[in-house]
């Protein structure tokens, strides 16, 4: 039923005088025309609005705020990330539902989106508070690189989603090392990646990517509040998460076959996009504090943190803080 809802969805969508008949619906799925009527009643239920006039036939005049997935699949054009696209309404981690997929043999590029996340993860064990109205994700790969180059997939979804956010969107995103993507200052998106190895070789890899997009920001828990925002908040108005969908997948496709090609691309790309480098930071991580200068990213996607003796150190994973300067000329986080 869900495959014919969405294929009616389509041809309304499709049609240039925005009427289809009942006929050419039901011809256009291969159902009869009682259950198209059937199915323009379910989507009713779910928040749609239709226009029905005698002789014309149905119009779609309005749409919840939901991810078409058909509409997506349509118009994408998938070298690897989104030849297989699986949606839920709801589930507890889009990461845990691809990891076990990954496990069972699920395709290279397999992408698992929600509505709703109910045990969202983060970084380091956190929560990652979901509630509805934004964009969850989670990308299966299978890469065919050396076990080190592994965590330079963060930074190809880093790019990808910053990327996405500027084309699409208008809006300058910047990364924040490792995975935080920033708009004036505060988090519109996080990344979490985690793989199945041997020594020798990845099993697979699986890319996380949590966006706000239209969430109510009193959804979020206070602490996290003062520190995020949305897609919405920043273009000023509803974005449409289905088109947003689309360009997001797009542009990890393109940023993932760059990577398989060049990975010193992503890695001149990243830094382009970066707010990190140059400002004094703070990294956390292990149970150790560092501070310096944060100078550079290595060609593992490490970064390079000059300390205040001049030495450098290269930092695989941490919470980094940029530190800001008062009048005074001291620095405070």
């Amino acid at each position: 039923m869900i495959m014919h809802k969405d294929d009616i969805l389509f041809v309304l969508r499709s049609s240039r005088s925005g009427f289809v008949s009942g006929a050419e619906l039901a011809a256009s799925i291969g159902v009869s025309r009682t259950a198209v009527w059937k199915y323009v009643k379910a989507l009713e239920r779910e928040g749609y609005c239709f226009e029905a006039v005698p002789s014309k036939g149905y119009r779609l005049t309005s749409s919840p705020d939901v991810i078409i997935i058909s509409d997506v699949k349509q118009e994408l054009r998938a070298t690897t990330i989104g030849r297989e696209i699986i949606h839920h309404a709801e589930t507890g981690s889009t990461n845990t539902l691809a990891m076990d997929l990954a496990q069972k043999g699920a395709a290279d590029g397999t992408v698992v989106i929600a509505e709703i996340q109910t045990g969202g993860r983060g970084r380091m064990g956190r929560t990652w508070a979901s509630p509805r109205g934004n964009l969850y994700l989670s990308v299966i790969l299978r890469p065919a690189v050396p076990v080190y180059k592994a965590p330079l997939i963060t930074l190809t979804g880093a790019v990808a989603v910053a990327t996405a956010v500027r084309e699409h969107l208008g809006v300058p995103a910047g990364i924040k090392w490792p995975n935080d993507i920033l708009v004036d200052g505060r988090k519109v998106a996080g990344l979490l990646t985690e793989m199945s190895a041997e020594p020798d070789r990845i099993r697979h890899i699986v890319l996380g990517i949590g966006v706000n997009v239209n969430m109510d920001m009193r959804e979020l828990p206070p602490d996290v509040r003062r520190t995020a925002t949305t897609l919405a908040a920043a273009t000023g108005g509803c974005v449409d998460r289905t088109s947003f969908a689309k360009a997001l997948l797009a542009s990890l496709d393109r940023w993932y076959q760059c990577f398989l090609k060049n990975d010193a691309d992503v890695v001149e790309a990243w830094k382009g996009l970066n707010v990190t480098l140059g400002s004094r930071v703070a990294v956390s991580g292990g149970g150790t504090m560092l501070e310096g200068l944060a100078c550079g990213v290595d060609a593992e996607g490490r970064l390079i943190l000059e300390l205040d003796d001049g030495t450098l150190r290269q930092v695989a994973a941490g919470d980094v803080t940029i530190m800001k300067r008062k009048s005074d000329g001291r620095t405070q986080r």
